[in-house]
C-alpha cells in the first residue's frame, strides 16, 4: 500500500494488485472511489497465473485492455479459456499482477507491471498530482511478443453505485444492455438535458439487484460522479467512433444497484482507440481527474448547469 499526498489530493495505491488506485480524497474528504479498506493491507494477495480465474474485486481504478471478447484468445497457456465464449475474468497479470513502483518526487509515481503471457503486453502507469490539484493518469502498453498484436486501452474507475452520474450524450448515441444475469432486474436510467445518467435510487423494488451497461459515444469528452459536495470529472481525449473497436464504445458505464448504498457500484469506463502494436512498440492513453467542490450538497439541476459551463 502506497499513499501519496500533495497539495489537497491524497491517493492510496495497491502496486501488488494491478497497480490500482483505491482511494482518492480531496482536502480530507471521504474516499471518492469505491473500495474496501480492509483489503488494502491484507497479507496474502492473488497470484497471477494462466490458471488463476478467481477474480477478487478490489475495485478502485485500474486499466484493462479491450476488446473484452479477445481477453483469452491470444494465448495457448489455458486452452479451455481460449476456446470458451466466457470472457471473464480479465487477464490476471494485468488486473492482479504485482507492479513495481518507483516514486518520482513527492507528487508522482511510476508503476511497471509484469510481462503478461496472456495478453502479450507489459503495462507502465504514471500517476501525477499536479499543482492545480488534478490527477493525471497515463497508461502505456508495450508489445512483448515478436509479432504484432492489437488492443485498446480501457480505463475503469469505480465509484459508489448511488452517486449521481453524468455523461454528455444524445439518445441516438446510447445503447443500454439487458441485465447481466436473468435473476436481476433492468437498471433504470434517463437521457435528459444532454446527459445520460443511471438512476439507481429509482430501481425496481421487485428485484434485489438491477444491472445494465450503457455503451455511449459522448458529445463531450468527460464523465462525472457526484459524491456529497465533491464532483469528480474524468476527462479524456475524444476520438472518431471509427477508431473505437466495434464491440466497445468510447464511454461505457456499468450500474450494479441495490437498495443499499454500501452494496451498489458504478463503473465509469473509457476506451482509447483500437490499435495494432508492432513488436516492441507501445500504445498510450491518459485521463485527467478534477475535483470540483461545492460549499454544500447541491441538487442535480445545479450539477447539470455547472457541467454545461466546463
Amino acid at each position: 500500500m502506497i499513499k501519496i499526498t500533495y497539495n489537497k489530493i491524497s491517493l492510496v495505491l495497491l502496486p501488488d494488485v494491478g497497480g490500482r488506485i483505491v482511494s482518492l480524497q480531496y482536502d480530507g474528504s471521504e474516499n471518492l472511489l469505491e473500495s474496501d479498506p480492509s483489503q488494502w493491507d491484507e497479507e496474502k494477495r492473488p497470484t497471477a497465473t494462466p490458471d488463476n480465474l478467481d477474480f477478487k474485486a478490489y475495485n478502485g481504478h485500474e486499466v484493462w485492455i479491450g476488446p473484452q471478447s479477445q481477453w483469452w484468445k491470444h494465448q495457448d497457456l489455458n486452452p479451455e479459456k481460449k476456446e470458451s465464449d466466457l470472457f471473464w475474468p480479465p487477464d490476471p497479470y494485468i488486473s492482479s499482477g504485482n507492479f513495481q513502483a518507483q516514486r518520482i518526487g513527492e507528487n508522482q509515481i511510476v508503476l511497471t507491471g509484469p510481462e503478461s503471457p496472456i495478453s502479450g503486453i507489459r503495462f507502465t502507469k504514471t500517476i501525477t498530482i499536479t499543482e492545480q490539484n488534478e490527477v493525471v493518469i497515463e497508461a502505456k502498453a508495450t508489445n512483448i511478443r515478436p509479432e504484432p498484436i492489437a488492443w485498446d486501452l480501457w480505463m475503469v474507475t469505480r465509484v459508489n453505485g448511488h452517486n449521481l452520474n453524468f455523461v454528455p450524450a444524445e439518445a441516438n448515441n446510447v445503447e443500454v444492455s439487458e441485465p447481466t444475469h436473468p435473476y436481476q432486474g433492468p437498471a433504470t436510467y434517463k437521457i435528459e438535458n444532454g446527459y445520460f445518467s443511471f438512476t439507481p435510487l429509482k430501481k425496481d423494488k421487485e428485484h434485489e439487484e438491477c444491472t445494465a451497461k450503457a455503451f455511449i459515444t459522448p458529445s463531450r469528452p468527460f464523465m462525472a460522479s457526484l459524491s456529497g459536495k465533491n464532483l469528480l470529472t474524468i476527462e479524456f481525449a475524444h476520438h472518431e467512433p471509427s477508431r473505437i473497436h466495434p464491440e466497445q464504445r468510447e464511454v461505457e458505464v456499468y450500474s450494479f444497484a441495490t437498495d443499499h448504498k454500501e452494496s451498489s457500484l458504478l463503473e465509469m469506463e473509457y476506451h482509447a482507440p483500437y490499435e495494432t502494436i508492432p513488436p516492441g512498440g507501445s500504445i498510450e492513453t491518459s485521463e485527467i481527474w478534477r475535483i470540483h467542490t461545492f460549499e454544500k450538497e447541491i441538487a442535480e439541476a445545479e450539477v447539470v448547469a455547472y457541467l454545461d459551463k466546463i
